[in-house]
């Protein structure tokens, strides 16, 4: 059999093996996209991102982002206009609004199994995607209209092109369009992932021809550029500081004590993010060490650990979400470690090679395996896998839409809720001038007729005279009213 014969066979082969692997993960994907459009959205962040996202339909203007007739500027646009995409497919929904983050949720399990693969051995790959797609918050946060797994994708895809470099110099092209796309979802958190790009591209010996590394630039500019310069244009160096002080988050800064740092709030939210794996992975992540002199690509792993630890430790406003990019990192980590450990032993007691690297797959892939579904079923609940419910802030604002009355809203929490169900430009009673700037304020004394979304018990609290007002629409104990002369 000829060179090219043999070849092509091998090639068949690892596709059809790449495509087994690719179907198996498939059977997790109903954690993704059943019933996904079967609550209404939360407000801050779901309904907010997705009423920008709608006015996105509305102005024509996929750069210049806004938000209830005001400006938004604390978060680049690629979220928002694939958010505007599945709207213009699907129509506006919460399935749609939805639907980017889950499709690109899946999608980083499918890149962190080709990263593990890659980097190491596909039992690692797959071990990694099990981690990753039993992680609760991870689940929570791709079912969501959010950008976290959006973000998550292309930052991941970003260092997964960095390491095929090494097979072919023009995968630069691509790193450089990925990083442009880790940027337009979340600007500065994604330079993080430049840390364990440029390791492994020392590590794996990458020089390449002055031209590439030119004609890779061109490309990130030519993705990035238009958007930073649209909207310096319209608002000056303000933009470019609010957008670093949003990333930065400079006022929250502080000194993490590095003695306590399994009690921190950072390691609590990891821990509750993602459930049994975090002990594995800190056992993982001590264990591997024992490795890195043999293992050179584990310094790229252990780099990005270190950068994203501490940015989140040292930043006090640190959320349970933003930990989200650390999870297919101790996957990695998690599934590398216990696949050495086991082919070590098998080493030991001098059985085969061939026959050592079959069985510490199969257990790794086995162990993990169990562990994530015990893990999916008893997250299962939390994840709102089989919730029905319209939320009674949603119901009474899509009423809204029927009539051309002014709106306002007695409260604020649900001001994002409010003016994406209703499409409506909504005014804030708090933010009226006094004496309006209350519920009794406005009823009394706000130019009528007008539209008010409110709670009854709200109104009865306050001694509304019914005779004040008619009621449209009533759910779950919110009402839309209208207020008469």
């Amino acid at each position: 059999m000829s060179k090219s014969k043999i070849s092509y066979k091998h090639n068949l082969i690892r596709k059809h093996k790449e495509l087994i692997v690719v179907i198996f993960f498939l059977l997790f994907s109903p954690l993704f996209f059943y019933n996904l459009g079967g609550t209404s959205l939360v407000d801050f962040d779901e309904a907010w991102y997705a009423e920008i996202a709608r006015n996105i339909l509305v102005n024509h203007q996929p750069f210049l982002l806004s938000f209830n007739g005001a400006p938004y500027t604390d978060h680049p646009p690629l979220g928002f206009i694939l958010i505007t995409l599945s709207f213009l497919t699907f129509g506006i929904s919460e399935f749609s609004a939805r639907l980017p983050s889950a499709i690109l949720g899946f999608a980083s399990v499918i890149v962190t199994y080709f990263i593990g693969k890659n980097l190491f051995n596909r039992a690692v790959g797959v071990g990694a995607g099990l981690m990753l797609v039993s992680s609760a918050w991870f689940i929570l946060r791709a079912r969501s209209g959010n950008l976290d797994s959006i973000f998550l994708f292309f930052y991941l895809l970003s260092f997964y092109f960095a390491i095929k470099v090494k097979q072919n110099y023009k995968y630069l092209y691509l790193l450089s369009a990925s990083f442009a796309l880790v940027l337009l979802t979340k600007s500065v958190i994604g330079i993080t992932v430049l840390i364990p790009i440029t390791a492994v591209l020392y590590i794996n010996g990458i020089v390449p021809k002055i031209k590439v590394v030119i004609n890779s630039v061109v490309v990130f500019l030519i993705i990035f550029t238009p958007w930073l310069l649209i909207n310096y244009q319209f608002y000056g160096l303000g933009f470019t500081s609010h957008m670093l002080s949003v990333g930065l988050r400079h006022e929250h800064r502080m000194t993490p004590n590095l003695l306590e740092i399994g009690r921190s709030l950072t390691m609590q939210y990891l821990h509750f993010g993602i459930r049994e794996w975090y002990y594995p992975a800190l056992i993982a992540l001590l264990g591997s060490f024992f490795f890195i002199l043999k293992k050179h690509l584990l310094i790229p792993i252990f780099l990005w650990i270190i950068v994203l630890l501490w940015g989140f430790l040292s930043n006090s406003k640190t959320e349970i979400w933003h930990l989200i990019p650390l999870y297919p990192i101790f996957g990695l980590l998690i599934a590398f470690f216990f696949y050495e450990s086991i082919f070590f032993i098998l080493k030991r007691i001098k059985l085969k090679k061939k026959f050592s690297t079959n069985i510490s797959s199969l257990l790794v892939i086995i162990f993990l395996l169990g562990l994530s579904l015990k893990q999916v079923y008893e997250f299962r609940n939390e994840i709102k896998l089989f919730d029905h419910d319209v939320g009674g802030l949603a119901y009474t604002a899509k009423a809204a839409r029927n009539y051309s009355e002014k709106l306002y809203l007695d409260g604020e929490f649900f001001f994002p809720g409010a003016t994406f169900y209703s499409q409506k430009t909504v005014f804030l009673v708090k933010s009226q001038g006094p004496p309006q700037d209350s519920l009794k304020g406005i009823v009394s004394y706000g130019k009528k007729p007008f539209l008010l979304l409110t709670e009854q018990w709200r109104l009865d609290q306050d001694g509304i005279d019914n005779a004040k007002y008619d009621l449209f629409s009533e759910h779950k104990g919110y009402v839309l009213i209208r207020v008469n002369n």
